[in-house]
């Protein structure tokens, strides 16, 4: 039985129980309810052994110290007022701050008892729970903002008065969950999503819902009614093997509001109505960990940055799932500098980093990192040399569809890194206050245009935006690790047939391999975007890229004619800047027979070594 058709089946018997608001199911829903407080996420008794590894783990203690700190700064500063910004001119950056404000205060305050805490974050969300609204045009932060007072409320229930109860509670009913109502009936708006906004509307509902539903049972039953079924559906998102679409930066926003939405299910009712069992979701820890590479830096394939920043969801999957090597990774991710070398910077969630930490498993010494993974779904391969070097060589791959939320018109490209550098750079996504960002205009940006990926164009025009390209070959044993992509879909009036594999030789170097037929006379154009200096010999076939004192050499192995050239990516504004990128490119015009194109990298001193080219075929046993 696979697991999709186990997926399959997960999703028949959640249909069976019932979603709508209005069946029997949901009118008992707030029967299992915790009714004293806090009952969301944290519960008292689990505090005792917080407080216990604050004094004894070295770790802990200077996270304790860190989030001290940070939270000395807020007691310095106002509440935060009603203001419209950022690149798209929402409310989100001050419901994030708000929310980041109120949990790390709050929690600080049930661990050690500083009333100035409590009165400060009691002090933010009266500021907010005063705002006009929450601005539901854009959902997030009505979400976000939900959340940050539903969160807030049930930590301080006890050190507030009756009376900023109420003010709370009647805000978190009038900007949130009755907004909130409108969205998720039949007819609105947050019913047709279909990608992270699922997971973080209905679980900062669900949380502000779950808050307040003694005093708010009505509207708390059908928020919590109204939410399971399109959280069932995103949560398909995860099968089989625990990839996701929208790549690793909305992984990380998406899964921290999933795991909230189950955990306060499950500490203020007592059971997540089965929802974790999602096929996957248990195993989407391992993506986490394979998209980040050995510098620290992710593979940031869509709208995402190459910068990480932590994920305490980790710690929650690792005790739900029994996972402990989330817990290493997560701890080693914490203690990773940034990309200007200072430490990460707290995230809004830091205080989960505290509050769901657990002691080292004593059997693990690393989170060793198998040498290769895939993922089926989304068609993604991570190859590496090593699970811990940070000189390791590392690829990520991906084929998939450029339809998924967030997607570029990238199938085949890859990130490479190497010998504590990365080489192939994946530029990101753009800013999202450009005119037409989300659509008529998007496909008109360098950035999210095939030509500005490490991928093939053909007759300079954009892969087809209906493509789905599948791995098609994958292998993690041996000395040989590869992976090799059907992309033919990517141009199908222009190619037969267009498979790209790339392979780990010896853990030393990596052969980047396509295989293209063209139907008609077609300009192939071979990408490789980065910030290196690039160096090309002088008969063309040889580029010495290097980053300081550190190179990588690329050599065209095939075919025989080609040579390699180069041109800076300037992009005008209002287009981000890319100063310091190059494009590394093999042109090859007027092809009309098949024609492999095998480049080779390795080190300077790996010169000598040149592997025979074999066909894709031949790359599996």
């Amino acid at each position: 039985m696979t697991k999709i058709f186990l997926a399959t089946i997960y999703l028949s018997l959640l249909a069976t129980w019932g979603f709508s608001a209005g069946n029997e199911q949901n009118s008992g829903l707030l029967q299992r309810l915790r009714h004293n407080h806090p009952r969301l996420l944290v519960l008292d008794d689990q505090l005792a052994g917080v407080q216990e590894l604050i004094k004894t783990n070295a770790t802990a203690g200077q996270l304790y110290q860190r989030l001290q700190t940070d939270a000395e700064k807020i007691l310095r500063q106002a509440p935060l007022t009603y203001t419209i910004g950022g690149s798209e001119h929402t409310l989100l950056d001050v419901s994030r701050n708000v929310e980041g404000r109120v949990w790390l205060l709050a929690g600080l305050y049930r661990l050690n008892g500083d009333r100035r805490l409590a009165a400060r974050a009691r002090d933010e969300m009266l500021s907010a729970a005063k705002f006009p609204d929450w601005y539901p045009k854009h959902f997030l932060d009505t979400a976000e903002m939900t959340a940050a007072l539903g969160l807030g409320y049930d930590w301080l229930f006890d050190y507030l008065s009756p009376q900023e109860r109420l003010t709370i509670r009647e805000a978190i009913v009038t900007k949130g969950l009755e907004p909130g109502i409108a969205g998720l009936t039949e007819e609105g708006r947050l019913q047709r999503l279909h990608n992270n906004w699922v997971q973080v509307c209905n679980g900062g509902l669900t949380l502000g819902a779950l808050a307040i539903a003694d005093e708010e049972k009505p509207k708390a039953s059908e928020i919590i009614g109204l939410s399971r079924a399109p959280m069932a559906k995103i949560m398909q998102l995860f099968a089989p093997d625990g990839g996701f679409e929208e790549g690793p930066i909305y992984w990380n926003y998406a899964t921290a509001y999933n795991v909230f939405y189950l955990a306060a299910l499950d500490s203020a009712l007592g059971t997540d109505f089965g929802l974790s069992q999602a096929p996957g979701f248990s195993d989407t820890g391992n993506y986490r960990m394979q998209t980040i590479g050995p510098l620290g830096t992710c593979a940031n394939f869509g709208d995402a940055a190459e910068q990480i920043s932590i994920a305490p969801q980790m710690l929650w999957l690792a005790r739900r799932f029994n996972h402990p090597e989330y817990v290493l990774h997560e701890q080693a991710v914490a203690r990773l500098p940034n990309l200007n070398g200072s430490k990460l910077e707290s995230s809004r969630f830091s205080i989960f980093e505290l509050l769901w930490n657990q002691p080292t498993a004593a059997n693990l010494v690393g989170a060793n990192l198998p040498v290769g993974a895939k993922f089926d779904r989304v068609a993604t391969a991570f190859i590496r040399s090593d699970g811990e070097n940070t000189n390791a060589i590392y690829a990520a791959f991906k084929g998939g569809s450029s339809r998924s939320s967030h997607g570029h018109l990238d199938l085949g490209t890859f990130v490479l890194d190497a010998f504590g550098e990365r080489w192939a750079i994946d530029l990101g996504g753009d800013s999202y206050g450009l005119p037409g960002y989300f659509g008529a205009q998007r496909w008109s940006y360098y950035r999210l245009r095939t030509e500005g990926h490490n991928t093939l164009t053909i007759d300079n025009q954009n892969e087809d935006l209906n493509a789905v390209a599948p791995l098609t070959a994958f292998s993690s044993s041996g000395d040989q690790t590869f992976a090799i992509a059907d992309l033919k879909a990517a141009y199908p009036d222009k190619l037969a047939g267009w498979l790209r594999g790339i392979m780990l030789l010896n853990r030393r170097q990596v052969l980047l391999q396509d295989e293209i037929m063209p139907k008609l006379p077609a300009d192939i154009t071979w990408n490789f975007h980065t910030r290196a200096t690039i160096t090309i010999a002088g008969d063309g076939k040889e580029a010495t890229l290097a980053q300081g004192t550190t190179k990588l050499v690329a050599r065209i192995i095939q075919p025989i004619n080609a040579r390699f050239e180069t041109a800076a990516v300037r992009l005008s504004s209002p287009q981000r800047s890319t100063a310091g990128v190059s494009n590394l490119m093999v042109r090859l015009p007027h092809m009309t027979s098949p024609t492999t194109v095998a480049v080779l990298f390795s080190s300077p001193e790996d010169r000598a070594s040149q592997p025979k080219i074999m066909p894709l075929n031949r790359w599996a046993p």
